[in-house]
């Protein structure tokens, strides 16, 4: 069984998917930052009403931690769709091309792309990715040299953003699904997750079936099982899905959870890239 851990060697508290071996990745927490207040402590958030130059800090902390300088990362700005940008290896040693979804300026400080799902090859690149309840998936192609990453709250995952960043990585990159080790990290779960007709109505109208339950005549989504099912329609086997359930909303100590704060609160992150040695 895949297991994840916190290793002592982390001067932060963040947490590794087994699944992903060796490639560098982290999900932070919510600790050992510099922030405050309903944001305290690690809030990743520029847009959460958080001081800019707190989130900035926080961001920085948790770059040096990987090893990495600000001019490695690209951040994922989200619209919870299921659009996927690319990021290809240069070729002939020139600089690489932006992507079509990337922005030009910075924003914030920071090179930005615009979409819920990303996916690349280029060594000594990293994709830094926010939350606080949608569902971090993080890919690997262990053949290819490929990483991605996907933002699926219920509208991402109604859309199939999972699913999306699998065919994108076949369509660019040539990933065979089979070849795909895929990690699910902390999000909100079946346990408190309660939605209403309109979430059930958004997956039917893109042809997809949640996994729900039905408890005290409320109806709770599983966001876990559901993308989970989603890979492994795409073809992604199950062995290689490693899917955390750890719910964002019984652990507010831990991760930052949008709905059991009531929106006022910050955002954790997941890092993913790959070495300079592209792997």
């Amino acid at each position: 069984m895949l297991r994840s851990g916190y290793p002592a060697r982390d001067p932060l508290p963040l947490l590794r998917l087994a699944a992903l071996g060796e490639v560098p990745h982290a999900i932070s927490t919510r600790h050992g930052g510099v922030s405050q207040g309903p944001f305290a402590t690690l809030n990743m958030g520029l847009r959460t009403g958080d001081r800019e130059e707190r989130v900035l800090a926080n961001r920085r902390v948790f770059e040096e931690s990987l090893g990495l300088a600000p001019h490695q990362v690209v951040a994922g700005r989200f619209s919870h769709g299921n659009e996927v940008s690319v990021f290809h290896r240069p070729a002939n040693g020139k600089a690489a091309r932006p992507p079509s979804r990337l922005r030009p300026q910075l924003w914030q400080s920071e090179a930005r792309f615009c979409s819920d799902g990303v996916v690349g090859d280029v060594p000594g690149l990293y994709f830094f990715l926010t939350f606080a309840d949608c569902v971090p998936i993080a890919f690997r192609d262990r053949r290819r040299g490929v990483i991605g990453a996907a933002h699926a709250g219920w509208r991402g995952t109604a859309k199939g953003v999972a699913r999306a960043v699998v065919r994108t990585a076949g369509e660019e990159f040539g990933t065979d699904p089979a070849d795909l080790l895929v990690g699910i990290g902390p999000s909100i779960g079946p346990c408190c997750y309660s939605v209403e007709s309109e979430v059930l109505e958004a997956f039917s109208a893109h042809g997809f079936d949640p996994v729900v339950l039905q408890r005290n005549g409320l109806t709770y989504l599983d966001l876990w099982t559901t993308n989970e099912r989603q890979l492994r329609q795409a073809g992604v086997p199950a062995e290689s899905i490693e899917n955390n359930r750890i719910c964002t909303s019984c652990n507010r100590d831990t991760y930052y959870s949008h709905r059991a704060e009531q929106g006022r609160t910050g955002r954790f992150a997941l890092c993913i890239g790959l070495s300079k040695r592209g792997g």
